[in-house]
């Protein structure tokens, strides 16, 4: 089986129960959303999904919700907290437990759910694993599933200590995907697949614009503005360099605005040669 198809989708499930954390945190059952009200509700969902059906101690998601201020009330708070989310669970229509009271804790069942973690880190070990075999197209197209179930920072709406980690490793493995599909890109111009290339880039840059991510969307358009400058299409390459350059300047990065000074030298050099863009180019290689 190729990596490609070691990870699946399936069609909504009516009464499967699906978990959102990289983005703001929600829930759904089948089509139906789940109410989660307020920061504590999200808090408790969240350890609860991140532990994979593992007991949380109440101890634990006190200590998530209020850290070294907790309430003499916390214990009794976060019961309540549970018996609210098990009411949202049964208002979207799933009618069968979710939460389940455990020794001294909940735990979440497992079955008949799908978590977008869960499915981001298969879909990125699947294209590491392609990429380290030299399937470019495959590992590329798996990167781009696995960027494309994030809608905003990981465990959004969250935070505190107990889950920093977690959305801390969440990210870093988020920022090395993306680095890798914008790496595959690169490497496709190297090797002459410029058509390949050019869908690769474009494919990146739209994931670090949803983002929203300023470094992202700069390191993209200067790879597209040297990709361009290349072709001698000139005129997109401008624009591509002009958008990286207010995106390094956004975030201070003087690195990243002597790279795009570089590729505006070299682009002032294209236009004078006045030469036509290369529509078709004499390395691209017979796939």
């Amino acid at each position: 089986m190729s990596a490609a198809t070691a990870v699946t989708t399936t069609g909504v499930d009516a009464g499967a129960i699906a978990f959102t954390l990289l983005g703001p945190v929600s829930a759904r059952v089948g089509s139906e959303p789940v109410t989660i009200d307020g920061r504590r509700q999200r808090v408790v969902l969240s350890l609860l999904v991140l532990a994979r059906g593992r007991v949380v101690p109440l101890d634990a998601l006190v200590d998530a919700v209020w850290g070294d201020r907790a309430p003499l009330s916390a214990r009794t708070q976060v019961v309540l907290c549970v018996r609210a989310l098990r009411k949202a669970f049964r208002a979207a229509g799933h009618t069968g437990p979710v939460i389940i009271t455990a020794h001294q804790g909940y735990r979440l069942r497992t079955e008949r759910t799908d978590v977008d973690v869960r499915a981001f880190d298969a879909l990125v070990t699947a294209a590491d694993e392609a990429a380290g075999e030299g399937e470019l197209t495959e590992a590329g197209a798996l990167y781009r599933r696995a960027l494309d179930l994030w809608s905003g920072q990981a465990l959004e709406g969250v935070g505190g200590r107990v889950t920093e980690e977690e959305a801390a490793r969440l990210e870093e493995r988020r920022l090395a995907a993306y680095e890798a599909l914008l790496g595959i890109g690169e490497t496709q111009v190297a090797t002459g697949l410029f058509d390949e290339a050019e869908s690769t880039l474009l494919d990146a840059l739209a994931t670090a614009e949803r983002t929203g991510d300023a470094l992202l969307v700069a390191e993209a358009n200067l790879v597209l503005g040297r990709f361009c400058r290349m072709l001698r299409r000139t005129v997109r390459a401008g624009q591509y360099l002009a958008v990286a350059h207010r995106a390094f300047r956004q975030i201070g990065s003087g690195q990243g605005e002597s790279q795009v000074a570089v590729e505006m030298a070299l682009l002032a050099e294209c236009v004078a040669e006045s030469g036509p863009p290369l529509d078709a180019v004499p390395r691209q290689l017979t796939r």
